[in-house]
């Protein structure tokens, strides 16, 4: 019978004995320098955030004014009237912040709730299988966790609807009178951009 022997060669991880107290690589490590990063302050951050709100709502078009050309009598009323209206066409589009946050405070809660209920029916099947050895059919944990997920689906369009839209008013808890308020607009501007497109 043959035997096979292996020459034997220096080990590529250097032992404990044979490394000095300082081990120098063959091959440097070379650490990218990362210039510093600027430092914004918190009262920096939350006045910038106040001074330019924005909502969701597509960012105002700048149009340039056209002028027209100069009559003899007085053209100061329609002027201002023109850039009234100017001013209402850019703003019409845009939702206020204080709106924005109510919508994402209520989304938060309209879809944390759902998700984070799915995602603990998991672990328990899981523990109902391998700990109590109770054979439960797959399909039960798929239908309770599309159930869940499903509603929280829901959550982010009751977390838009139920907000209060006025800028002034807080709403009720549960938001059901502003939902009911809200669907009807909310299913119009849909049927609206829909009907648009044909």
């Amino acid at each position: 019978m043959e035997c096979c022997s292996f020459p034997t060669t220096t080990p590529l991880i250097p032992t404990p004995s044979s490394t000095p107290s300082l081990f120098i690589s063959k091959f440097p490590i070379s650490t990218p320098k990362v210039p510093p990063q600027p430092r914004f302050s918190h009262s920096t951050l939350t006045s910038a955030s106040l001074n330019r709100p924005k909502g969701f709502g597509p960012s105002p078009t700048k149009t340039q004014k056209r002028k027209k050309p100069k009559k003899n009598y007085s053209d100061d009323e329609d002027d201002q009237e023109e850039e009234e209206e100017e001013e209402a066409e850019a703003e019409a589009g845009v939702i206020p912040e204080i709106v924005t946050n109510r919508m994402i405070s209520r989304m938060g809660f309209s879809v944390g709730i759902p998700v984070m209920i799915g995602l603990l029916f998991f672990p328990f099947f899981y523990y109902l299988k391998v700990g109590l050895k109770i054979d439960v059919p797959t399909w039960i944990p798929f239908i309770v966790s599309f159930f869940f997920l499903g509603s929280a689906l829901l959550g982010v369009s009751y977390g838009i609807v139920s907000s209060s839209w006025d800028p002034l008013r807080e709403g009720s808890f549960l938001g059901w009178t502003e939902a009911k308020r809200n669907w009807p607009v909310f299913w119009e501007s849909l049927w609206g951009k829909s009907g648009g497109k044909k």
